[in-house]
């Protein structure tokens, strides 16, 4: 999956690459918390291989997050980002992006 370019994108497009695993996932993520892969493969029975690449598809589309960004490593715990504020914080960085591209007179 390509990472967003926020210059040509809008919020419908990445609405639309939610589809029904990652959709899944993200619902998952709702239900039971904040969790590892491991732990949320195992309180929704989605299996591992499955769960790991549509938790790293939904961070690259901003709605899934890490809840622990510490710098000495083990295993991340990933929580679901609510939609407003994944919608808000694409369109700060769609903002960000289109406004570098714009020349200086």
């Amino acid at each position: 999956m390509k990472p967003i370019d926020y210059r040509n994108e809008t919020w419908d497009d990445v609405r639309e690459r939610v589809d029904s695993l990652r959709q899944a996932v993200y619902r998952a993520f709702e239900i039971h918390g904040a969790c590892t892969t491991r732990q949320l493969a195992e309180k929704s029975c989605i299996d591992i291989l499955t769960l790991r690449p549509r938790v790293t598809e939904l961070c690259h589309l901003g709605l899934v997050e890490l809840a622990n960004p510490e710098p000495r490593g083990g295993e991340g715990i990933y929580q679901a980002v609510p939609w407003v504020v994944a919608m808000a914080r694409f369109e700060k960085e769609k903002a960000r992006a289109t406004e570098a591209q714009i020349p200086l007179l």
